[in-house]
């Protein structure tokens, strides 16, 4: 999720290693619903209306063509199995090109003391990205987002490019006029998400789990929830990303505030026999659940009665899957 999000306000004293403002934890838990979509994960943020992922409009299943036993194999050790995902990132990271399509859902109900349903909290976002690293580095995404299921889709699009030295990310929606904004390489979208960077920098710490069709399956526990930038949202730690040294402030504030914080699961699908990336599904539901059991923490100690707190509670759809896809086959594209 790395997921859209929506967000609980939870604000605690601000840490005191930085002049932050301080905002107290107790005060703004469990405000209305915020969503924030991000392909980098669930994130949460109110319902802006900002540019969104989109449902793949074209087939990004990867289908694998040889099973273990075919490729001379009953089962991978825990010693190939770490060379395989090894293998499947780096693939993933030398790749002259790519795709990547997104499918992110946020869903959740808040429950009132009397048991009545207080509100429904929805928001779908699908993006499907192309990305080519040669000559030059550029990407096309194509977005959707509703916040009601029975909705149709909002959809456009975006083209990331190097011009003079420079990245420009031109936007093009046909309700509006397109408009252009310079964007940092570091920034640049799928490479600068939470699913890509998870899958660089803390792969290594993922464990086998099985293997079977050509495909081995791989959990991942996040062992720093708190940089991913969906679950930053969520917990609405965002207020601290601007100032110097967010990321550390942001890490000292979750291990004063959220010490009982689970963290969201990766799984990791790699194709055996092209070692490559296939999917990766992520589940927050954990996160979320304990999220909202610290901000009642908050609250009790501040006074509130647990009879009277809201309940929330993680619908079913809630979830994301993240599909990899033409590694090194990406038709090449003009800028529009």
């Amino acid at each position: 999720m790395f997921l859209a999000g929506c967000s609980t306000s939870v604000t605690t004293p601000a840490i005191s290693t930085s002049p932050v403002v301080e905002t107290p934890l107790s005060a703004v838990v469990k405000t209305e619903a915020v969503l924030t979509p991000t392909t980098t994960a669930i994130s949460t943020s109110p319902v802006v209306q900002t540019p969104l992922p989109a449902v793949v409009k074209t087939e990004a299943v990867f289908t694998p063509t040889a099973t273990a036993a075919e490729i001379g194999q009953e089962s991978l050790t825990s010693s190939d199995a770490g060379e395989l995902l090894k293998s499947a990132v780096a693939n993933l990271q030398n790749a002259v090109s790519f795709q990547m399509a997104a499918h992110e859902v946020r869903a959740y109900r808040a429950i009132e003391p009397s048991g009545a349903i207080k509100m429904v909290v929805y928001g779908e976002f699908n993006t499907d990205y192309a990305v080519m690293r040669l000559p030059t580095l550029k990407a096309h995404a194509t977005y959707q987002h509703r916040y009601d299921p029975q909705d149709d889709f909002v959809e456009y699009e975006s083209y990331t490019y190097q011009e003079n030295g420079k990245y420009f990310t031109r936007f093009v929606e046909t309700s509006i006029a397109s408009y252009v904004e310079e964007i940092d390489l570091q920034r640049i979208q799928p490479m600068a998400g939470d699913i890509y960077q998870t899958l660089v920098t803390h792969s290594s710490q993922a464990e086998f789990v099985t293997e079977n069709d050509g495909v081995a399956v791989y959990s991942l526990d996040h062992p720093e929830w708190y940089r991913l930038e969906g679950a930053i949202g969520f917990a609405d730690l965002g207020f601290l990303q601007l100032q110097e040294n967010g990321g550390q402030l942001i890490k000292q504030y979750a291990a004063d505030h959220y010490p009982n914080v689970k963290t969201i699961r990766f799984t990791i699908y790699v194709a055996i026999d092209e070692q490559v990336i296939a999917k990766v599904l992520v589940d927050d539901s954990d996160f979320m659940d304990s999220v909202w059991a610290e901000v009642d923490r908050a609250l009790i100690e501040a006074g509130e009665k647990p009879e009277n707190l809201t309940r929330y509670e993680v619908m079913s759809a809630n979830g994301a899957e993240y599909l990899f896809s033409d590694y090194n086959q990406v038709q090449d594209f003009e800028i529009h």
